[in-house]
């Protein structure tokens, strides 16, 4: 059984700081060790027992991030491609990719990747949390058109991959055209200029996102997240699911800049505040909360 997690808040006072994106040093490594990546999904789990993981499909296509540039610090990623590509400079944003792998066969067959997590839950049990980033090598030249990759997160069978205006996350819907206009929850990262250009090799990618479903209770639940090029076997995309957060309670908030994303009271109050990269921060308070110390493994 899972113990509650001791958490700890931390305020932490930065002066005359300037967070550029030499402030982060991204780095993923790839693993497809189930327990592991378990131990980095698991937050506060109260109310679910009997956790399982399951994985399909390149070995290649699963990993553990840190230090990102998606404001989520840690946790596991899945991409259509390699996971190790995913960190450098981005040195393309047109039709000549730089995250361009093609598992298996030429064309899509062997571009899709899934975890499955499986867990039993009670009647205390209400909802089940994590928070994540979606980023693709297709945008933003294929907005609009029928080469998007795809990307489900599903609970019991029902997709709550969704933004923040409940549409579902989709690079059409993030990017309805290449010259606009985009979704306020893209960020677009072009070669040289973008916020993250000499951090991730990614054109584009969503501020946090909330994966928030309801339970089932007394049963046994699926959580499936798949990845999956259409109609071709390269432009890489990758999805990031924030440590520790995955479980019945929800998550705080991430405050960037003032605005606080991922947050399921949807009210500005309670979060962790993250500093957009390239700002410059005179006095900053960052507040670093729910940071893990000790988390038990099951029994």
């Amino acid at each position: 059984m899972k113990l509650t997690r001791l958490l700890l808040s931390t305020t932490i006072t930065l002066t005359s700081l300037s967070v550029g994106m030499t402030a982060f040093a991204f780095t993923v490594t790839q693993t497809n060790n189930g327990a592991q990546l378990l131990d980095a999904l698991l937050g506060t789990t109260d109310g679910l027992s009997n956790f399982n993981i399951s994985l399909f499909g390149d070995a290649r296509g699963f990993g553990i991030f840190e230090d990102d540039p998606f404001f989520l610090e840690d946790g596991v990623v899945i991409s259509t491609g390699r996971v190790i590509d995913l960190p450098g400079i981005n040195t393309s944003d047109t039709f000549s990719p730089d995250l361009n792998t093609d598992f298996g066969l030429p064309g899509n067959s062997g571009d899709s990747l899934t975890l499955q997590l499986t867990f039993d839950a009670d009647d205390t049990a209400e909802k089940f949390y994590f928070q994540y980033a979606f980023g693709s090598e297709e945008f933003v030249e294929f907005g609009g058109s029928s080469f998007n990759d795809t990307f489900t997160l599903k609970l019991n069978g029902i997709d709550f991959a969704q933004l923040s205006d409940g549409e579902a996350v989709t690079i059409n819907n993030l990017v309805g055209s290449p010259v606009g206009p985009f979704h306020p929850d893209f960020i677009q990262n072009p070669v040289g200029t973008g916020p993250a250009s000499d951090i991730t090799k990614l054109d584009g990618y969503t501020y946090p996102l909330l994966f928030e479903a309801p339970i089932a209770k007394n049963a046994t639940n699926v959580l499936t997240i798949n990845m999956r090029d259409t109609n071709d076997g390269i432009y890489d995309a990758a999805v990031f699911i924030k440590g520790d957060t995955a479980g019945s309670e929800p998550p705080p908030g991430i405050v960037i800049d003032g605005e606080t994303y991922a947050d399921p009271d949807d009210n500005g109050d309670g979060g962790v505040s993250v500093p957009e990269p390239g700002s410059i921060l005179g006095l900053v308070t960052l507040a670093i909360a729910s940071k893990v110390l000790f988390k038990p493994k099951s029994a």
